[in-house]
């Protein structure tokens, strides 16, 4: 086995109240046997790796390799169990009610996770342009030979259903984040491409920021994927109805 008998007992034993039977238990594995090792090496060597400190130095990057795997995956096994184990105690709770517990924590501990694009990330003392997106569909960039810069909003089988014009690829790139974020209606975005190149950049760290740190938040609550994909979703509509 890739982990130790020690690592792999470890939650059970300090569950049970038994961490001090742990120092008994093995806490070589499989990466440390010296025959393990000889194989990879001879392994190597067919493969046609000739010099022995380069097949030493392969071996030692596979090995820590293996090692961060195989222990993260073992991480994400532990929290599984942690989050059932809470869900039992807890009782059923539905999505809703767990996204609700989310926003609360959110607003409390990491309010920044709130922003909106509009006044936090857009400089109004700026000169700017006003856009109306339209409420359905799918944005994307577009151009053809009859339009150098522009957004296409599709529906169900590609069919289109709006095409807006911008003024420079900056723009466009920035429309399409604010519209596949649900921001629709009348939208205002700078008007030097350079500006809105920037706030598309600061924008589009923040989304991704937040998507990061919304998961980890459900993950902590619910080990079950399903449930999860409903309370982001939940979670995402308390986040949006901000004003």
């Amino acid at each position: 086995m890739f982990l130790s008998e020690r690592r792999l007992r470890e939650m059970a034993y300090i569950k049970s109240g038994r961490q001090d039977e742990l120092a008994a238990l093995s806490h070589e594995c499989e990466l440390d046997m010296p025959d393990r090792r000889e194989l990879d090496d001879a392994v190597l060597e067919m493969l046609g790796v000739e010099s022995p400190e380069q097949r030493g130095e392969l071996i030692d990057e596979l090995y820590a390799y293996l090692r961060e795997f195989f222990e993260l995956t073992r991480q994400k096994e532990e929290k599984a169990i942690i989050n059932k184990t809470k869900a039992k105690h807890r009782g059923k709770s539905r999505p809703e009610d767990i996204a609700a517990q989310i926003y609360k924590e959110i607003t409390e501990n990491e309010p920044a996770l709130l922003r909106k694009y509009e006044p936090d990330f857009l400089d109004t003392s700026k000169p700017f342009d006003t856009y109306e997106l339209p409420y359905d569909g799918t944005a994307e960039i577009y151009s053809d030979m009859f339009l150098a810069q522009g957004v296409k909003f599709i529906k169900g089988a590609r069919t289109q259903i709006a095409l807006i014009e911008t003024k420079n690829p900056a723009q466009t790139e920035l429309l399409v984040q604010l519209a596949n974020s649900d921001t629709r209606g009348f939208v205002r975005v700078p008007h030097e491409e350079a500006e809105a190149r920037r706030v598309a950049s600061e924008y589009s760290a923040f989304l991704d920021r937040r998507k990061y740190r919304l998961q980890e938040y459900v993950e902590e609550r619910t080990g079950y994927e399903e449930i999860q994909e409903k309370v982001l979703s939940a979670l995402q509509i308390l986040i949006e109805s901000i004003k």
